[in-house]
């Protein structure tokens, strides 16, 4: 029953009768009782929906339709009667109208999964799934919800049903990669990584020079240009591999963001760094960078940060001269990325932390924050962050780096420096299931929602641990 008010207890009853009826497989006295309710309770949008169900089971397609849609009509997103609805109309040659509510029902499905009612988005994919077995969009949109739900093992189950169906979806391959990433499972899940080239989501990082792609063969003195595929937390993660290249014998080629280059200058294994704008040298092959750990074959044991690199004499920057133990706090990434709106929280979920005495606040917000949380002398040092370099000799001066999962986070990892990250309920694959640190960056404590959108137990949690940090000298 969908009525989330008290229900009228005769209600209660005449429905609690239909659906034994219907159960037992009694449609005739299963179709009294619901035409009962109806006539008594007519906005009781279930009798509707479950009558159409009983007459489509009789054969009587032409009634069940109109039963589906007097249910659609009285509640327009009933998910249950939009797709009762459509497999009649499948049934009756209706072939257009059921497929468009074919697709109302999955994008209603979606938004209900997009707001965190995971049960409720598997539950109809339950429906869909018993309708068309054979449907790989079915098994994978729930192996998805599922992995949403964090619900590791199901998504798995239903993400192989996918690809035993269609072994050619890429978005299940990649989808199954994230499952296996987030259990440590790295071995499996490189590649399923592979897959992500072919997704629509990855077309704006696919590249096509022409060359030939480098799978890991020896480069017998050829030069590789090693390409950036996402974003520039990407870019900083997957460096570590490149000092590993050198065993292959070849010259390397590192294509990356501009802010990124003066940080990333003296990392070894690459020849020439090349930013967008500078003319592309000559090469033989070329990789994406993301795809090194499937050619390295890269497991849990490998994934030792590289050393810090040497970093120019830090400059003095006036603002973090005051005392206090010294906080930078970065609140959301960049709009572009696909979970951004996940991942990311509104400024003033840290205004909790306001009463913390004896700390110096700082906004690292970019691009520059319009609204800054409402803590005491909190100063935003945006201004000082032209690139990836000027950030991090900020962020040597501070004591602690909030961040939720952005290209702060890494930065701090890859500098060796003591951070915590805020992470989603169902966080990004690099981050792990469970578990407040990450063999990814030793330095970083990582903070979990324990349900979708639990920002503010997530605040919580750091509330104890800046505490901690303070009332422990480590300042």
């Amino acid at each position: 029953m969908q009525d989330n008010q008290q229900p009228d207890p005769i209600l209660v009853q005449l429905f609690t009768e239909a659906s034994a009826y219907q159960s037992q497989g009694n449609l005739s006295m299963a179709l009294v009782a619901y035409k009962r309710i109806q006539r008594q309770f007519p906005d009781f949008v279930d009798a509707w929906t479950n009558a159409s169900v009983v007459l489509f089971d009789m054969g009587r397609l032409e009634e069940a339709m109109d039963m589906a849609v007097q249910a659609v009509e009285l509640l327009p997103e009933n998910l249950t009667a939009i797709h009762s609805l459509a497999n009649i109309q499948q049934n009756l040659g209706q072939v257009e109208e059921a497929e468009a509510n074919f697709q109302k029902v999955i994008e209603l499905v979606e938004s209900y999964a997009k707001n965190g009612s995971f049960a409720e988005a598997i539950a109809m994919y339950d429906i869909l799934i018993e309708a068309q077995p054979n449907s790989p969009e079915h098994w994978m949109g729930r192996g998805y919800t599922k992995l949403r739900a964090m619900d590791l093992a199901g998504a798995e189950k239903d993400l192989i049903m996918t690809l035993g169906l269609d072994k050619n979806m890429a978005l299940a391959s990649w989808n199954l990669g994230q499952v296996q990433a987030l259990q440590g499972r790295y071995h499996e899940a490189w590649p399923n990584f592979s897959a992500r080239m072919r997704c629509d989501e990855w077309a704006p990082n696919r590249r096509d020079f022409g060359k030939p792609t480098w799978n890991g063969e020896p480069l017998d003195g050829h030069t590789l240009l090693i390409y950036r595929e996402q974003g520039l937390g990407d870019t900083i993660q997957f460096s570590r591999f490149l000092p590993r290249l050198k065993q292959f014998g070849g010259r390397v080629l590192f294509w990356i963001h501009q802010p990124l280059k003066r940080l990333m200058a003296g990392i070894s294994g690459v020849d020439r760094f090349l930013v967008d704008g500078d003319p592309l040298l000559e090469f033989d092959l070329d990789v994406p960078l993301m795809e090194l750990p499937a050619i390295l074959d890269v497991g849990i044991s490998d994934l030792a940060p590289l050393p810090p690199p040497t970093l120019p004499e830090q400059q003095a920057i006036p603002e973090l001269e005051r005392p206090g133990f010294k906080v930078g706090l970065v609140w959301a990434g960049d709009k572009i990325h696909l979970n951004n709106a996940l991942r990311s929280m509104d400024p003033h979920h840290f205004d909790a932390l306001a009463d913390i005495e004896g700390i110096a606040w700082y906004g690292l917000q970019l691009p520059k924050a319009t609204e800054l949380p409402n803590l005491p002398g909190i100063i935003d040092l945006s201004h000082h962050m032209n690139d990836f370099l000027d950030s991090a000799q900020i962020i040597r001066q501070l004591d602690l780096v909030v961040t939720v999962d952005t290209s702060m986070a890494h930065l701090a990892g890859f500098l060796g420096l003591p951070a915590v990250v805020l992470l989603a309920f169902k966080p990004d694959w690099r981050w792990g299931a469970t578990g407040s640190h990450t063999p990814w960056y030793p330095s970083l404590t990582l903070l979990r929602q324990p349900t979708h959108g639990d920002w503010k137990s997530v605040v919580g949690e750091l509330r104890i641990l800046i505490t901690e940090r303070i009332n422990s000298g480590n300042q």
